[in-house]
């Protein structure tokens, strides 16, 4: 996965709004650093410094602004540290948005990551406001990665035979989860169209009233579209088994969502609001993880 910006909206994010400066920059939780379930949690009073991490390690950066003025797209300064995804809460502070950066650290080393302001007018403040941590990346000694650390819960198994549709329409794929926090979703993807060497796909998971619960967006590569893991932040997203939830994916033209003629049995796929092949029962190929 690139370091392009990615976003993902949560509906459970439960945040605290404190003030930096003359209230430009907000900070999420009462602590500065905390550790939980192998997740590093730092904010903006941890600006400027020097943090140890293992390998396989989670890190969630939780940032916040008031007015246009946002925090960009991250700058890591080596791959031992990949940016996964980035968090928003829904429905957002009508005074500015607060974003969650979620990395995984895959190899032992050190980096720093810069979190630079954006639409700003004034210099000084996008000095002030920019967020940089360095982190040293030590061996975990058996690091998990992290389809390791969740536990699988539904999955479509079917062997594929080629087929897939494209994400310009509205795609989507319903399951029934066993397990009460679900901390992701893994989709499989196909290039459908030449085009740019990566392009974002958006996954939204809704009940099934039809409320949006959660909304995460990655930078996809071509070169590495096969397997795509979308993860929720802050431990997952509470889920109630037994009951009906759905994925969507929306992008570009460049990929395609696979799909077969029957497979899952707990859930169907449909296009624009239709069963997506007429007269049959189809199903996406994907796979959902709970929170060990």
């Amino acid at each position: 996965m690139t370091t392009s910006r990615s976003a993902v909206f949560l509906v459970t994010l439960a945040f605290l709004w404190t003030c930096f400066g003359d209230a430009d920059a907000q900070k999420v939780g009462m602590s500065s650093t905390s550790i939980e379930q192998h997740v590093l949690s730092l904010n903006f009073t941890n600006n400027g410094q020097h943090l140890a991490a293992t390998v396989g390690q989670r890190i969630e950066i939780t940032l916040g602004t008031v007015g246009p003025k946002q925090y960009g797209t991250p700058q890591v300064s080596s791959p031992a540290i990949r940016l996964e995804s980035v968090a928003l809460a829904v429905p957002p502070n009508p005074g500015g948005p607060t974003y969650v950066y979620i990395f995984e650290t895959t190899a032992e080393g050190e980096a720093q990551v810069k979190i630079p302001i954006i639409n700003s007018e004034n210099p000084d403040w996008t000095k002030r406001l920019t967020f940089a941590v360095t982190i040293h990346v030590g061996s975990a000694g058996h690091p998990l990665a992290l389809h390791a650390s969740m536990t699988p819960d539904q999955a479509n198994t079917a062997p594929w035979k080629n087929a897939w549709t494209n994400l310009l329409n509205d795609v989507r794929q319903t399951f029934t989860p066993s397990l009460p926090r679900l901390a992701g979703v893994e989709v499989e993807l196909v290039v459908a169209n030449p085009g740019p060497s990566d392009d974002e796909v958006t996954l939204y998971l809704g009940n099934a009233e039809g409320e949006v619960l959660a909304v995460v967006s990655n930078t996809v590569p071509v070169a590495d579209c096969r397997h795509i893991l979308f993860v929720f932040p802050n431990g997952g997203l509470p889920v109630s088994p037994g009951q009906v939830y759905s994925i969507r994916l929306s992008g570009g033209s460049v990929f395609g969502w696979k799909y077969v003629v029957g497979g899952y049995a707990s859930g169907a796929a449909s296009f624009n609001g239709r069963p997506l092949v007429l007269d049959s029962r189809s199903t996406f190929l994907f796979r959902t993880f709970a929170a060990s």
